[in-house]
């Protein structure tokens, strides 16, 4: 396949200054795409409208999308104060092609037990956010993003500071949900084609690639995809 790079060129920078849109900048990314993608709203990255190409960009419902969590916060225990990186990425397996969407979602909760156990409730929620919050923001913000690593691969991500946490349980929930926006370029609303999550990977559930200590689940009817994790105490029980 040949690649896509996703690059700021000439003609953006002129579109950016005429539409005071110099912010969309900051989400060019670092490294070329070496992957398929499909984008159910026609909107890219770097906040600008997708042009189909067969077999590199797809502009579609993506009807049957697997979710997969990295495998560094599935097998890796964390302590309070670490910074966690928290990655996301979503296939549609009939087009063999990762899923960008603006309704890509990502919350962070604090509990007082495990999660979904009977007694335990969320405390407090740290962290909610998503793409649309920060694609045409005009400055830095922590809103959730997405990206492409240095493999080409297209991921979600948002690096947790558990600086000052309690050692306790926490739920990083990835979920999809539109909401009503209009697309700055033109002033016309936002298009939700739709995304399914219908599966979710197996290697996130592997035991045989190590101990598992993010452990998933999903509620595949409202597109609800979460990782529960406990924090140690630091220099506690660390590995």
């Amino acid at each position: 396949m040949r690649r896509k790079r996703v690059i700021v060129g000439t003609v953006f920078v002129a579109l950016l200054a005429m539409t005071g849109l110099q912010s969309i900048l900051g989400n060019a990314a670092a490294y070329e795409l070496d992957e398929a993608v499909v984008y159910p709203e026609g909107i890219g990255i770097d906040g600008l409208y997708v042009t189909p190409v067969a077999g590199e960009s797809y502009v579609a419902a993506a009807s049957n999308v697997q979710v997969d969590w990295s495998d560094n916060i599935i097998f890796h225990q964390f302590a309070v104060g670490a910074k966690v990186r928290t990655e996301v990425i979503i296939h549609d397996l009939d087009l063999a092609a990762a899923v960008y969407t603006l309704s890509a979602h990502f919350r962070i909760e604090q509990w007082s037990g495990v999660p979904g156990a009977v007694g335990s409730e969320v405390t407090k929620v740290l962290y909610s956010s998503c793409i649309l919050d920060g694609l045409w923001l005009d400055g830095p913000s922590d809103a959730y993003t997405a990206e492409v690593n240095e493999l080409g691969l297209l991921l979600y991500g948002f690096n947790w500071d558990t600086r000052k946490l309690p050692s306790t349980w926490y739920r990083l929930v990835f979920w999809i949900e539109n909401e009503p926006a209009i697309c700055p370029i033109d002033g016309m609303p936002v298009n939700y084609r739709g995304v399914d999550i219908t599966s979710h990977s197996a290697g996130d559930t592997d035991t045989s690639a190590g101990t598992i200590y993010g452990f998933v689940g999903d509620d595949f009817a409202n597109n609800v995809h979460w990782l529960d994790m406990f924090l140690y105490a630091k220099n506690a029980g660390r590995k």
